[in-house]
């Protein structure tokens, strides 16, 4: 079944996530009357491909991860509203590119809409379909799970899923109805959805496109089918168009056909191009002498080295490194963020708040920042000042399983059995949902299993407390 389900759309189920496969196969084959297995996978394997592709897209349903909210990454979307869409309609208005004044964004693993909605809101606000009506922009948003699709196109949201969208923002484009925010219609008509199959289709039915925003979904593939995406995410994209991906998430080594870009300390990708490029779109377009776009090494290909130095327990060699490339790209977190991690794992706390003291300076948003600062305060005895990063931490992003399990430690030793419990439970329930996020930088000498078997234990023992 795993074997099928990767060959089908690249989703790749390690042995870790063997339960939690089994049962979305159980729950299909009770409400199909099923009782054994093989007859299950014959029938995905059927003689009528509209019968499998069917039953394909309900268990799809059942084993792909849905969880994401409105402007998950602020800085990425600084990124777009500052300087990739002025670029792209600086080229298109002055004629170079083709010409044409149309832009179209796609949303690949768009989830439940909230990605390609912030897309469209982030437009509306800069003004850009009022003050520009004769503009085309196409936003498709695409998803292998269609529960989800429907979901984006109803547009009704958790307060969870807002979280991020600023006071105005969500008073201009929400109505709130008790615990739910509605999406107002005017955004709404501005995204279609629709199925997409990143393994198997090039690209959405609108054509080719300008930026494809692709995050977090190519950790879910081996490297092959990875490779694969990229260069299908080449194609689809027009000369010179963008690609936006996660943060964990690199084309290092896997394609040559990108250059990086950086601004205001955020990296994307562009598709090469041997074309001018116009940008300081404002009206007015204004050409400059040359290409915005950097070449330059990835950083992420050198941070790759230093966690392998990190991980093998080398710390000498991983804080050099890591020294070298803070003083070579000095907004960029992730390694900012691991020599926080050796610091920690050296007793040097003073160091590691430093390092990521530096980080809420370039973004006070980032979660990890936040979560480190929360395991040196309780490691410092200071409870209250650990609860309360560790609380920022998971509101920025609830799928960090450390800030979970310090959490839940730290309720468990003021005598908040319940709290407890519920933080160690959110740990096990993402770890059967395949969002648990372990965050390796501040745990190199723990496994996410040995994470959540301590959580299974400790929820044992606090049963009749």
């Amino acid at each position: 079944m795993r074997d099928l389900i990767e060959s089908r759309c690249g989703l790749r189920f390690d042995d870790s996530q063997r339960g939690s496969l089994s049962s979305s196969v159980a729950a299909r084959m009770e409400l199909l009357g099923l009782v054994n297995e093989d007859e299950y996978l014959d029938r995905l394997r059927g003689a009528v491909p509209t019968l499998v592709e069917t039953e394909l897209r309900h268990l799809l349903n059942l084993v792909t991860v849905t969880e994401t909210c409105f402007f998950r990454d602020a800085a990425q979307f600084g990124l777009f509203r500052e300087h990739i869409v002025p670029t792209l309609m600086g080229a298109r208005a002055d004629g170079n590119g083709n010409g044409s004044r149309k832009i179209r964004i796609w949303s690949a693993g768009c989830s439940t809409g909230e990605e390609a909605y912030s897309i469209a809101i982030t437009l509306d606000a800069m003004g850009i379909y009022r003050s520009h009506p004769d503009w085309r922009i196409e936003i498709t948003g695409t998803d292998l799970n269609t529960e989800a699709l429907d979901k984006a196109r109803r547009a009704v949201y958790a307060e969870r899923a807002v979280r991020h969208v600023q006071g105005a923002l969500l008073d201009e484009y929400f109505v709130r109805d008790g615990k739910t925010f509605a999406l107002k219609d005017a955004i709404k008509a501005r995204v279609t959805f629709e199925f997409g199959n990143l393994t198997r289709t090039p690209m959405p039915s609108t054509g080719p496109q300008d930026v494809v925003f692709c995050k977090n979904v190519a950790i879910y593939f081996r490297d092959e089918v990875t490779r694969k995406l990229i260069e299908g995410l080449r194609d689809t994209l027009t000369p010179g168009g963008y690609l936006l991906m996660g943060h964990a998430e690199s084309l290092w080594q896997m394609s040559d056909m990108f250059s990086l870009v950086e601004r205001d300390r955020t990296f994307c990708y562009r598709k090469k191009s041997s074309k001018p490029v116009v940008s300081g779109f404002s009206g007015t377009p204004v050409r400059l002498k040359a290409d915005t776009t950097v070449d330059r090494p990835d950083p992420s290909a050198q941070y790759d080295s230093c966690l392998a130095a990190f991980r093998a327990g080398d710390w000498d060699a991983a804080e050099c490194a890591l020294k070298a490339l803070g003083a070579s790209c000095p907004t960029f977190a992730p390694a900012l963020l691991l020599l926080g991690g050796v610091y920690a794992h050296r007793g040097r706390f003073d160091d590691a708040m430093r390092q990521a003291q530096a980080v809420l300076k370039v973004s006070d948003l980032e979660p990890r920042a936040h979560l480190l600062v929360g395991m040196i305060a309780e490691r410092r005895g200071r409870p209250d000042e650990a609860l309360q990063s560790l609380r920022r931490a998971l509101y920025l992003d609830d799928s960090l399983a450390l800030a979970h399990f310090w959490l839940g430690n730290l309720y468990r030793e003021r005598g908040d059995v319940a709290r407890a419990r519920q933080e160690y439970e959110n740990v096990v329930r993402d770890w059967e949902r395949h969002t648990l996020q372990l965050t390796e930088e501040f745990a190199s000498d723990l496994t996410a299993e040995q994470l959540v078997g301590f959580c299974r234990d400790t929820l044992d023992r606090l049963q009749n407390v």
